[in-house]
């Protein structure tokens, strides 16, 4: 967090009308000790007494700044082209420039990046242009639109964006080229000279997860495992999952201690056991050697439920399985 820490203004000339008339009655035995008739009636006092009046007033001026001043002083923050506004004065002008100053404009770290996209572009962008910016990672080091995503490359950063979804079936949405030219160009002006900037959406990883589910004696098994299959679509949702239900954060692996944490949260399962994890193709079918206890992703990757194989058993030792309507 950033903490403005105001500048006190110098007082270029403390001294008053006393101070000034009490310094110049001191000097009069010095420079001129003929003179003995120091009473207020005497000429040469009032004229030391007009004289501190004025001089109190120039340097009130001193400490004062005239308005040209702050009119070139605008114009060297704001550019040549920059002119008064029309309505507010200077004074709303010089606080419109300075909340300017405060307002991150160039993108340096990897946090700028991501304040620059999260924060500063929606309030910049058309109604009628690409869709909003859900969430935004930024990975320094890497050109994730090139041939190997995984190689280092130096004086490359990588914006990831998640778009808003385009409807209720969009579960996992991915930026349009519109939205990622509009977030190109309008980082193009902030970045470092040395730096080239990249716009690209997440890598959505397939997994499939498998558990056995004890049942409550009194849960009904298809409410059971539907319940299960729901606790888990939402907990590696990319927009609301994870365990502070604002998307599964980017890069972080999956794990069976979650799933059980998770699912041990449902009213109608007793426990659970044999958790394991499966990277699937598109269709759903398992990779070869894709099946393992945890699964570590990349910086830019973001895992995708693309298959659930949930047994569940009541207490009679019965098998179930979910109804096709639940399965995703």
């Amino acid at each position: 967090m950033r903490t403005a820490v105001p500048i006190p203004l110098p007082n270029l000339d403390d001294r008053d009308y006393d101070d000034l008339v009490g310094e110049a009655r001191s000097l009069i035995p010095v420079l001129l000790p003929q003179w003995t008739d120091h009473n207020p009636s005497d000429p040469g006092i009032v004229l030391v007494e007009m004289l501190a009046w004025l001089t109190e007033m120039q340097l009130y001026q001193v400490n004062q700044i005239p308005q040209s001043h702050t009119r070139n002083f605008l114009q060297l923050l704001n550019g040549p082209e920059w002119t008064p506004p029309a309505s507010g004065g200077l004074d709303a002008a010089v606080r419109q420039s300075l909340a300017d100053l405060h307002e991150r404009y160039r993108a340096a770290t990897a946090d700028d990046y991501e304040y620059l996209v999260g924060t500063l572009w929606p309030a910049q962008r058309e109604p009628t242009g690409p869709a909003p910016v859900r969430r935004v990672r930024c990975v320094a080091g890497r050109n994730l639109a090139s041939a190997d995503p995984a190689a280092a490359a130096p004086a490359h950063v990588s914006v990831v964006v998640v778009p808003e979804p385009g409807a209720a079936t969009d579960t996992h949405p991915v930026p349009t080229d519109a939205l990622t030219t509009e977030l190109h160009d309008f980082l193009e002006p902030r970045r470092l000279l040395t730096v080239r900037h990249h716009v690209v959406g997440p890598q959505y990883v397939d997994i499939g997860v498998s558990a056995d589910l004890a049942l409550r004696e009194d849960a009904p098994p298809a409410d059971a495992l539907a319940d299960a299959q729901a606790r888990l679509r939402r907990f590696y949702d990319p927009l609301t999952g994870g365990a502070a239900g604002t998307g599964w954060p980017f890069g972080q692996g999956i794990h069976p201690s979650e799933v059980y944490a998770v699912l041990e949260q449902s009213p109608l399962l007793d426990y659970i056991e044999n958790v394991q994890f499966t990277l699937v193709d598109a269709s759903g079918a398992a990779v070869s050697g894709g099946t393992a206890a945890s699964i570590e992703f990349d910086v830019h990757q973001l895992p995708r439920l693309a298959r659930l194989d949930l047994v569940g058993y009541d207490t009679y030792g019965r098998t179930h399985l979910p109804s096709a309507e639940g399965a995703p």
